[in-house]
């Protein structure tokens, strides 16, 4: 057994969310002094690649030193010398300092789509406007629309992207809260006083956004787990302690709690706590039906008022065979039909973790915005265990990237066919993202797209048309027969920009119609296609690919696409890049 005092000692350092938080902040204000930007980029990169991490930075700094922080994609010296600070004093002297440059509440605009770091910047120097509600209140008066380059439209989007980030509240992209809640059950794991422990919640149905999160665990030790929980780093204070159960509110802006329950009721406590209410409800009718009371210890014959023996409790599936039903896997315990499928026996066979083969939409450093090079992608995509990816760089009119334009085509093909060329055992298809223009015309013509093997079309501006503009738009680029599949297709971003107003429903019309596949964009600030869409689309009849949208060698993960994916009800066949690669190419011809 481990000792405790070790643990408690070895997890007191900063967390992986501490050090994004920090380099994102460094960038932010970096960016409001006008640094040089490939500055402010290296500590955007940094953040973006150490908040998706698993292994937690300070176990790699006490394993490897500077050299295995230097190891870390897009970690240079200069950040790992600051990663080391961080680890050894909870403290980092440049931030603290460089924070006292600007006000705090300027960060926080900062994260409002739309206003960028310039616009930040004259607001702040013109109006004086440090905080959210300051902003709110000058986009709600008259001056700010008079000043050169703001105008009406403008004003009205910042308004609209402050009511986006006011309604999503306390509530946290799913891509956030799953590694600080992993990092909890690993450390309460290895602890020694746990027998299991479980995520349940919303967490554990891969709901995209999340607003607590809830563990279970066993043990014969249940204080002794308690107090591993209360001095984990992620907790800013704790709230409410007993003998079995512990909440606490997490320096993420959540709170946790921790259930101690025995054995022989974790699968009623799981049913309990994964889910949804409605489920739970609708389970709760069901129970009543047959004579029988259901509630987090079990299944009880009688009422609630008077029970009798209880029926099940120690696994899910028991729980649910009381009831009559099959397993219900927990991503489908919204209330959306489940128990009509359990009992007709036409549950879907839902797709799973490690059935994609294939890559999609996948970013290099000939994007502008990719952190690794083609070769390096690949190498980093076979060794993900893929058999196959589609290197689709940018092609888009936006000056910001670089990407592929008509002139630099067969630079960029031959390219990326001399570094598929290195590494075998993948077969590499050479693509790009192209975006869909306001006209609904893809950004490259027909004549450059047909020399490539794959072509993702994506909207990534003018994202206020009206929906029968939008949705038009997009079906224009579906009809086109070079473009492979759709990308993201409402272009929401969690959190920060509302979907597009696009007719979803036509859209799936058109796509079934000409053959074209839409995305399902595992990134975890996409999720788009959502669950909603996913089960749409599945009904429709339309192709679907997965894809990561990769920007780094760290990114081919496809852990929540897929559990968007099994909330929308999708099966493996319904996703084409689950295929082999002979297939999946016999497959995508339009």
């Amino acid at each position: 057994m481990r000792d405790v005092n070790a643990t408690i000692h070895y997890m007191s350092h900063i967390t992986n969310q501490d050090v994004a938080r920090i380099f994102y902040d460094i960038a932010a204000i970096l960016e409001l002094q006008d640094a040089d930007p490939f500055r402010v980029r290296a500590y955007n990169q940094a953040a973006t690649v150490i908040e998706g991490l698993i292994e937690d930075v300070t176990a790699i700094y006490h394993e490897d030193g500077l050299r295995g922080l230097e190891n870390i994609p897009s970690v240079g010296k200069e950040l790992a010398l600051k990663i080391e600070e961080l680890v050894k004093t909870n403290d980092l002297r440049f931030y603290r300092t460089l924070k006292k440059e600007v006000p705090q509440g300027l960060l926080a605009i900062l994260e409002i789509e739309g206003i960028g770091p310039q616009k930040t910047k004259f607001v702040w120097k013109k109006f004086g406007v440090t905080t959210l509600k300051q902003l709110e209140h000058l986009c709600r008066g008259q001056k700010l629309q008079q000043q050169k380059g703001w105008g009406q439209k403008t004003v009205d989007n910042i308004l609209r992207a402050i009511k986006l980030k006011q309604a999503f509240g306390t509530r946290k992209p799913l891509g956030l809260i799953y590694p600080i809640a992993f990092g909890i059950q690993t450390a309460l794991e290895k602890s020694g006083f746990a027998i299991r422990v479980e995520i349940a919640g919303s967490l554990r149905r891969m709901k995209e956004d999340v607003g607590d999160i809830d563990i279970l665990a066993t043990s014969k030790h249940p204080q002794k787990l308690i107090n591993v929980f209360t001095a984990l780093p992620e907790i800013k204070a704790v709230k409410a302690r007993g003998d079995t159960k512990c909440m606490v509110f997490l320096r993420a802006g959540i709170d946790a709690d921790l259930r101690v329950v025995s054995p022989d009721e974790l699968g009623a406590g799981l049913c309990y706590f994964t889910g949804s209410q409605q489920h739970n409800v609708r389970a709760r009718e069901l129970a009543i039906k047959k004579g029988l009371t259901i509630n987090e210890y079990g299944i009880f014959r009688g009422t609630a008022e008077r029970h009798g023996a209880r029926v099940a409790a120690r696994t899910e599936a028991a729980v649910f065979r009381a009831l009559g039903l099959p397993y219900i896997p927990p991503e489908l315990r919204e209330d959306r039909g489940e128990f009509d499928a359990a009992k007709t026996r036409t549950l879907p066979h839902l797709i799973e973790y490690t059935d994609l083969q294939g890559d999609l939409h996948a970013h290099t450093s000939w994007s502008g915005d990719g952190h690794n090079t083609p070769l390096e992608m690949i190498r980093a995509a076979k060794a993900k265990g893929l058999k196959y990816i589609a290197i689709t760089d940018h092609s888009s009119p936006l000056g910001m990237l670089k990407g592929i334009k008509t002139h630099n085509i067969k630079k960029y093909i031959n390219d990326i066919r001399s570094a598929a060329a290195k590494v075998k055992g993948i077969r590499v298809l050479i693509g790009a993202e192209v975006d869909i223009l306001p006209d609904g015309r893809p950004y490259l013509p027909d004549g450059t797209l047909k020399q490539l093997d794959w072509v993702v079309a994506s909207v990534h501006t003018a994202f206020r048309q009206s929906q029968e503009v939008m949705t038009k738009r997009v079906i224009r680029a579906i009809q086109n027969p070079y473009v492979s599949a759709i990308g993201h297709l409402t272009a929401r971003i969690l959190g920060r920009r509302e979907p597009t107003g696009v007719d979803v429903h036509e859209v799936f019309a058109a796509a079934k119609k000409y053959g074209t596949a839409m995305e399902i964009n595992a990134s975890w600030y996409r999720l788009d296609l959502n669950d909603v869409h996913c089960r749409a689309a599945k009904e429709a009849g339309v192709k679907l690919v997965m894809s990561t949208d990769s920007h780094d060698v760290d990114n081919f993960d496809f852990t929540f696409g897929v559990g968007t994916a099994r909330r929308g009800w999708i099966e493996k066949k319904n996703v084409l890049n689950t295929l082999p690669f002979g297939k999946f190419v016999k497959a995508i011809k339009k």
